[in-house]
């Protein structure tokens, strides 16, 4: 089922903002999603997004310029690290100060990470407005980091 397939489900039972919205949001998103080499899903809206992903270009050290990269990044803040296996940040996927919530955990050994973002409570919007604010995430922070969908 597609975005916007599943936002014409929605729209029975809420306002038609939503399938507007959705209609000029999905172009934007499949862009995103294809420039960052994740695969766009019916559960791009979700306010959670966890993937598995592996290392574009692994390299002696991977981990460590990853973690070098996210906390030189203006939309990132680095917020705990739980030893070398994993970074909690907050991620600001827009313009405005709203973040999401994220951590990344590194497997060295079979050159991916696990990256599992949330969206926080200021995403909540009217009627679900600013839904997919943890996809676009997901998607600057794979692109900016060299990250690409895993085999399964």
């Amino acid at each position: 089922m597609s975005v916007l397939a599943e936002y014409r489900q929605e729209a029975g039972r809420t306002p038609a903002v939503n399938v507007v919205w959705a209609v000029a949001v999905r172009p934007s998103l499949r862009r995103r999603a294809r420039t960052a080499g994740i695969p766009l899903t019916p559960d791009a809206l979700a306010r959670r997004q966890t993937r598995q992903l592996r290392v574009l270009r692994p390299s002696v050290g991977w981990p460590d310029r990853m973690r070098t990269e996210l906390k030189a990044s203006d939309r990132a803040s680095v917020t705990a690290e739980k030893g070398r296996e994993e970074v909690w940040f907050q991620w600001r996927p827009g313009r405005r100060r709203h973040t999401v919530w994220g951590s990344i955990t590194f497997d060295e050994a079979a050159g991916t990470v696990l990256l599992d973002l949330r969206e926080g409570a200021a995403y909540t919007g009217v009627s679900g407005v600013r839904r997919g604010a943890s996809f676009v995430a997901l998607c600057q922070v794979a692109g900016g980091l060299g990250l690409v969908e895993g085999e399964d």
